[in-house]
Formats: C-alpha cells, sequence, structure tokens
C-alpha cells in the first residue's frame, strides 16, 4: 500500500515532494550575526535524507527579542547572503524551506538583561522577568520587523516563512486570555487577541506577494487554568481566517514556558502522538488551511495514519529527524531508519547552550565534521577487534564497519547493549531498549562478526593478527559509597531484582539522572517507603528540565521522600543516619531495609590479555571514563575514524 506521508502534497504556495516535515529546532550551530557553514550542513543533511519541506530554528524578528547568541537575526539584511546559501543547499536536495519568525515576548530565557516586551506586564513563570507592556508604537514596530525578516528571507529564496504562535512566545501571548489582558484593539475576546496574528500574515502577504507561503505554528492547548484550550484554539483559527489572513498551513503544538512544558515534548513516558486530538478539533475548524500534526510522531507509519484518519495534512516531526536524518531516503530504500528514543537528552543539549546532539547517532550536530561515508581503499582495509559491546562498543563496531573495514566485535555476556539495557531494565524506561536493539542490527548489517559469550583471554588474543587494532570498550563497575553497618546494592541489580529489596528502600543518587527516579517510582509501587538522598540542592539536575517537571511530578505521586543536600553515613541498630552535605549535621531518618545506589561508577579494568599488547589502539566509552551517553557515542565514533585514517595514510604511503 503506497505511503500516504510520501506522497506528493500541492496547495496554492507550496508543492512538496511529501507530507513530511523537519519542524523548528533550536540546534545552536549558528551565531545572531551569521548563517554558519555547521547550520547549513545540519539542514542540508536532513534535506538530502528526504525532508519535504525544512522549517528552521526561530529565527529573530525584531532587536527587542534576541533568544540566545546562536539564532540568527532574520531582521538582519546583511546576512540575507548566509540565508541564500541555506536555502539553495535544501533546493538542491529538493526540499522546500521556510525559514520560522520567532519573538519571546515575556520569555527572556537566555537574555535576561534586554527588558522583555509582552502584551501585557506580569511575571513569566519560567525565566522570572517581568514584562514591559507594550505600547501602540511598540506593536507596530514589532509587525514591521517580521514584515521585515520575511521579505529578507524571500530575498535569500526562501519558499515562505512559519510564524511562531506557539510555547507562550509572544504570538501566543497576544492570543492566550492568560497572558493578554489589554483592552484596547489587540485584546478583550478572541477576535480582538487575533489581531495581532492577522496583521502580520497581512503584513507579509502585502510585502512579500501571493506566492510566498505563510504557515503558523499554534498552541491549540496551554494546560493552564484561563489559558487557550481546544475550543478557543477553534475560535482564533475562525476568526483569523474570517479576517482574510489564512495561512497557508496550521501547525499545531501545546503547552506553555509553564509547568505545562512537560507537554511541550513528550518524552519516553508518554504514548506516541499524545496530542493528535488538537489537530483534529483545529482541523474541524478551518475552512480548508491544511494542518499539520506534531509532537512524538515516531516514524513515517505513525505519519501514514494520522493522514489516514484526517487527523491531518502534513506531519511535522523533529526529534525522529535529529536521531535519524536520512528517515525518508531509508524508508524508501528498505533500510531501516535509526528509532528515536525521546529521552530528550537533545532538548536539554539546546536549553543548556550547547550544539544539538542525540545519544546514538554521533553525526547529529556536526554534520560538516563528519562524513556520510568513507569507504576504505582495498589497500587500506584493515581488521578491527572491538572488546566490549555497549553502546561504545556498538558504535565503534558499527562505524568501523560502515568504512569498509572488516570488523569482530567481543561480549563476556551473553547479550550486547551495556548500559542502554540496564536503562531499560528500569520500569517505565524500557523504549530505551530501541537504541540497543538498533545498533545490534546496525552491526550485524554492517557484516561485523559477533561473539557473544566470549571472554577476551591469552587464547582468543593469540588468534588475532600481528597487524589488527583493537578498541576496548569494556564499560565501568559500580562504585557504591560504603555506608557502616550495611551493604549497598547497586542500581543495576536491584532494578532485576526488585522483589528481594525489604522494608525501607533508600536510594543514593550520585548521577542524577532518570533511571535513577523511575525505579524509586517503581520500588515506591511495590509498596516499600522510598527514600531518595541526593548530595545536590534539587534532584535530577542532569535531566532535561522539559523532563524533570515529569520525574518530579511523579516522585511525589508515589510518596517518594526526597532528601537533598543528603549523604548516608551509618545503619544503627537498624535506623539510617545521614550527613549534611554543607553542614555536616548529622539525622537520624528511621528504620531502613535496604540500600540500592545508583553510581558512582569507574572505568572497567583492562582485560589481562591486553594489557601489554600495543595492538591496543583506542580505549572508549565508560572504559575510558563514565559519562553520558553522547559523549560514548562521539568518542567511539571518533577513535575508529582517527584509527582509519591514520592507517589509510599508512596503507598509501
Amino acid at each position: 500500500m503506497p505511503s500516504s506521508s510520501l506522497s506528493a502534497f500541492t496547495s496554492s504556495r507550496l508543492t512538496l515532494r511529501n507530507r513530511l516535515a523537519f519542524i523548528a529546532t533550536v540546534n545552536n550551530l549558528g551565531r545572531n550575526s551569521q548563517v554558519t557553514p555547521e547550520l547549513i550542513a545540519f539542514y542540508a543533511a536532513r534535506a538530502r535524507g528526504g525532508a519535504g519541506l525544512i522549517v528552521t530554528e526561530g529565527l529573530s524578528a525584531h532587536p527587542s527579542s534576541i533568544p540566545n547568541g546562536t539564532v540568527p537575526l532574520a531582521y538582519d539584511a546583511d546576512l540575507v547572503p548566509g540565508f541564500t546559501e541555506l536555502a539553495a543547499a535544501c533546493h538542491r536536495h529538493g526540499a522546500r524551506i521556510l525559514g520560522q519568525l520567532w519573538h519571546v515576548g515575556r520569555q527572556a530565557l537566555w537574555n535576561p538583561t534586554m527588558r522583555p516586551w509582552a502584551p501585557s506586564g506580569g511575571r513569566d513563570p519560567y525565566s522570572g522577568v517581568t514584562a514591559r507592556t507594550m505600547d501602540e508604537s511598540d506593536i507596530e514596530d514589532v509587525i514591521a520587523g517580521f514584515v521585515a525578516s520575511a521579505d529578507n528571507l524571500r530575498r535569500a529564496g526562501f519558499d515562505g516563512v512559519e510564524l511562531h504562535g506557539a510555547h507562550g512566545y509572544l504570538i501566543t501571548q497576544f492570543l492566550s486570555p492568560w497572558s493578554n489582558h489589554r483592552t484596547d484593539r489587540w485584546g478583550g475576546d478572541t477576535t480582538g487577541r487575533s489581531t495581532f496574528l492577522v496583521e502580520l500574515v497581512r503584513g507579509i502577504r502585502d510585502r512579500c506577494g501571493e506566492s510566498f507561503a505563510v504557515g503558523v505554528k499554534l498552541t491549540a492547548h496551554e494546560y493552564v487554568d484561563g489559558g487557550i484550550d481546544l475550543q478557543e484554539t477553534q475560535r482564533i483559527v475562525r476568526a483569523v481566517e474570517a479576517a482574510g489572513a489564512a495561512p497557508d498551513y496550521w501547525a499545531v503544538s501545546q503547552a506553555n514556558f509553564s509547568p505545562s512544558l512537560e507537554y511541550h515534548v513528550p518524552d519516553l513516558s508518554f504514548p506516541d502522538v499524545p496530542f493528535a486530538e488538537l489537530s483534529r478539533g483545529v482541523r474541524e475548524a478551518t475552512s480548508g488551511t491544511p494542518v499539520m500534526a506534531v509532537a512524538k510522531v515516531p516514524d513515517v507509519a505513525t505519519a501514514d495514519r494520522l493522514i489516514d484518519d484526517g487527523t491531518a495534512d502534513l506531519v511535522g516531526m523533529a526529534r525522529a529527524w535529529l536521531a535519524e536524518p536520512d528517515l525518508v531516503r531509508k524508508v524508501e530504500s528498505g533500510e531501516e531508519p535509526r528509532p528515536c528514543t525521546y529521552c530528550n537528552v537533545c532538548w536539554d543539549f539546546i536549553h543548556t547552550g550547547r550544539p544539538i546532539a542525540c545519544i546514538y547517532s554521533p553525526t547529529t550536530g556536526r554534520e560538516l565534521a563528519t562524513d556520510a561515508e568513507r569507504p576504505v581503499t582495498p589497500e587500506g582495509r584493515r581488521t578491527l577487534r572491538v572488546v566490549g559491546a555497549g553502546p561504545a562498543g556498538l558504535e565503534a563496531a558499527r562505524t568501523a564497519a560502515a568504512d569498509g573495514h572488516e570488523v569482530h566485535l567481543y561480549e563476556r555476556g551473553q547479550h550486547s547493549g551495556g548500559r542502554l539495557r540496564s536503562d531499560a531494565a528500569v520500569h517505565g524506561r524500557e523504549p530505551m531498549a530501541r537504541a540497543a536493539d538498533w545498533l545490534d542490527r546496525a552491526v550485524t548489517s554492517a557484516g561485523v562478526t559477533v561473539h557473544l559469550g566470549t571472554a577476551v583471554d591469552g587464547d582468543v588474543v593469540r588468534e588475532w593478527g600481528p597487524d589488527d587494532a583493537v578498541v576496548v570498550a569494556t564499560g565501568s563497575d559500580p562504585e557504591p559509597p560504603s555506608v557502616e553497618g550495611a551493604a549497598v546494592l547497586p542500581i543495576e541489580t536491584a532494578a532485576v531484582r526488585p522483589e528481594e529489596l525489604e522494608g525501607t528502600v533508600v536510594v543514593v543518587d550520585a548521577v542524577e539522572e532518570e533511571p535513577v527516579y523511575a525505579f524509586a517510582c517503581e520500588v515506591a509501587s511495590r509498596g516499600h517507603r522510598v527514600l531518595l538522598l541526593t548530595p545536590r540542592e534539587a534532584p535530577a539536575r542532569r535531566v532535561a528540565y522539559v523532563s524533570r517537571i515529569g520525574v518530579l511530578r511523579r516522585l511525589d505521586e508515589a510518596g517518594v521522600e526526597v532528601h537533598t543536600l543528603t549523604e548516608p553515613v551509618a545503619v544503627v541498630g537498624g535506623r539510617l543516619r545521614t550527613r549534611h552535605v554543607y553542614s555536616a549535621a548529622e539525622r537520624d531518618l528511621g528504620e531502613v531495609g535496604s540500600i540500592v545506589a545508583a553510581g558512582p561508577y569507574r572505568p572497567g579494568p583492562l582485560p589481562d590479555a591486553l594489557r601489554e599488547d600495543p595492538r591496543v589502539r583506542g580505549v572508549v566509552g565508560d572504559a575510558s571514563s563514565p559519562r553520558g551517553y553522547v559523549a560514548i557515542s562521539h568518542e567511539a565514533h571518533d577513535t575508529v575514524r582517527g584509527l582509519v585514517g591514520v592507517e589509510q595514510s599508512e596503507a598509501r604511503a
């Protein structure tokens, strides 16, 4: 049966080769004053991978809104040459491109020294800043900035723009009764609150012409008391279209930067497409304007269903494209795309100012610096022995085999996947197994010979060739804290045998990552009193804020008692003594049955047979230094690529 989402789409202003869009995602690869080569390569990779439509990250539409130091300034005409290169790069690969125009309004998240503008004053619930109420001249000036920005992109060859009217930014602030308390023509009822958006669409159409597309991304439900809900969104859609300002599509999103932000980028704790009813509701309200569904669309098959059942006309995906830039190309060629786990580590990277990254797609965000394919010459072909089949070992083996080398992968256990499998063993974290499963299949399909249940000892090593290269990826070992008078169980053991835990369970958190909290909630659901101890001011410091909301909510709902700035000292008479990490004051936290520690970890020892072996060319992953998934994936990939480059040069010489 033909794929609905891969069929062509044609409207009055947009002709797309398919109905799949790579939607706006901050990537931190640009600069305010520069459209960088890294930024262009990032978008070009998704265009080359088959996206029908590319929507850029939000581009600043007015000097009163400079969200961070990486977002290019669309209002700056000096950037037109860079935008021209970007548009040409996407067009060269057959994709259409829209620039998302963005004004953050009162949400001065990354630039708190600026004076934020908003339709009404008041304190922003996330950034904590208090906005200046815009007067009539401010509003007109911002509208002019949007129009000028659109015209700059038109001159650069863009096919249109998308207005960012979602997630609580300026356009949403005008549309929402939660944030717009004006009584003039820019506020009041639905029609008044929609006036700002209507004037934006009209102004851009007047300046840029009828062939230039204007899409709108809309928050269809803010999930806050007094905010936009689906019924109000339907009224907004009807008001905008009745005013003659119907966009070329409505992209339907949800939530804002309040506690509802948990819904903005639904993570692995949510089902797939959890907000599809919002797209259906908006589609019911339009007068024929196409609707784009977004939010946790995992694959092309799901996109097909959204189109087939009438939920949407177009489907937007972001994290799926971050995990797999060749998403459509692989589906069309019968290959298996790398699936997103929805761990939201990518979101954490961009909202902490780092370049975009994926936990196991080591080229994401590094497209300019990493080659898509590096086939070796026959004389450069080598045999690589990778010891350890955790995420680092699997990536090292996959990369080398994809480059054309003969690769053998050794794992002393009966299963590959390492940390990914341990992570997925925790209730609620099962989707992390997708990464391990895909890597398993990827190394096999690339021709890697996998030796499970094989300890690398002297007998094994003696069979290797003298010119073989060896990469060690044997992972790490837990190093639980010493608690006087008690045995401490590593979380890896407790997670697979929770029925052996007794009485009050104390979870000592030394890693501040999501599996710890999922484990604590699972133990609490089994009827245990659970105490979570962290030496930090708050738990979940290493969890993306958008997912941290859910983590903290679930801990509270499960009744887990969180003790911050606390470390265990001893168990005396069956009772737990703890110490405050700053004041050193000791406290009695009551009776305790089991103590479980999440970390810390130390690098696993090098196998004895390899300690003095000159063929060892690299130690990667947790065996090098226990770190997050992104770091070990990058290290494994880059180490193998470095060895390949050296060996090819040596072979040619």
